[in-house]
């Protein structure tokens, strides 16, 4: 018989602090490139992310690794002026871009709801104490700042286990399958095709590739039904009454 004893068990709070670390790499990955601060490597950036992808508990994780093996050589080959040009080329500038990087602007047509819809996602970040900065002028379903979101539940939930903070870390573990199932589950894979199919070669497609491979394997590993690839704009007919972000986060 072979000696197991070798053999390492990835924890639950492996598996939190690997989510977690994709989950703030996507973070990263869609905020625009010209923010990027001198003081942020990328080059040690993706060699904890590389490690969160190997580590994360997918039955089947050769197609993310690949997947992420591409886009770290896009992400090291790719000068910042291509860089920015592609994402502002598939995102835009407005809220209404060719690939539209907010939650409420998929799926149905713009309503006197949307205030409520954005207060109701600010409320999520309220209940654990966060806000968007004022500064950034963001709004609350940007797909980073959700992803963000998500990152620090299960940043958090990893705290609260290796502390034993059982009931903090149900709380947090409550929360982030809620806000899984009702938020980035349900349109950031249609977003995610969209701009798969948008992009030409480079950065952004394969961007939208990783994307699309964890969250589906994530959301298949918490059993929760991720929402459908072809979900339609929505038709701004409406825009005016939509109301801003600082309006809907107070």
């Amino acid at each position: 018989m072979s000696d197991q004893t070798n053999i390492k068990i990835p924890s639950e709070t492996d598996n939190l602090l690997a989510r977690s670390l994709i989950y703030q790499f996507l973070a990263r990955l869609y905020r625009h490139p010209q923010t990027m601060t001198a003081d942020f490597s990328w080059k040690e950036g993706l060699v904890q992310w590389e490690e969160a992808v190997e580590r994360v508990c997918f039955p089947d994780k050769v197609p993310l690794a690949d997947s992420f093996k591409l886009l770290k050589t896009q992400i090291a080959e790719t000068p910042l002026d291509q860089w920015i040009r592609q994402y502002e080329l598939c995102l835009g500038h407005t809220v209404q871009g060719p690939v539209p990087a907010y939650e409420l602007e998929y799926g149905q047509e713009h309503t006197h709801r949307q205030p409520q819809q954005l207060s109701d996602i600010a409320a999520f970040y309220r209940a654990f104490g966060l806000k968007i900065n004022a500064k950034k002028h963001e709004r609350v379903d940007h797909v980073g700042v959700e992803c963000e979101f998500v990152h620090y539940l299960l940043l958090k939930e990893a705290y609260a286990l290796a502390n034993d903070g059982q009931q903090n870390a149900l709380i947090c573990r409550e929360a982030s399958q809620r806000f899984i199932s009702e938020h980035p589950s349900q349109w950031i894979p249609s977003f995610a095709l969209r701009l798969f199919k948008h992009a030409g070669e480079g950065i952004m497609k394969q961007t939208a590739q990783f994307t699309l491979l964890f969250l589906t394997q994530d959301c298949q590993s918490l059993g929760i039904t991720p929402g459908p690839n072809d979900l339609p704009l929505c038709i701004a007919a409406e825009k005016d009454d939509a109301g801003c972000m600082s309006c809907s986060s107070k």
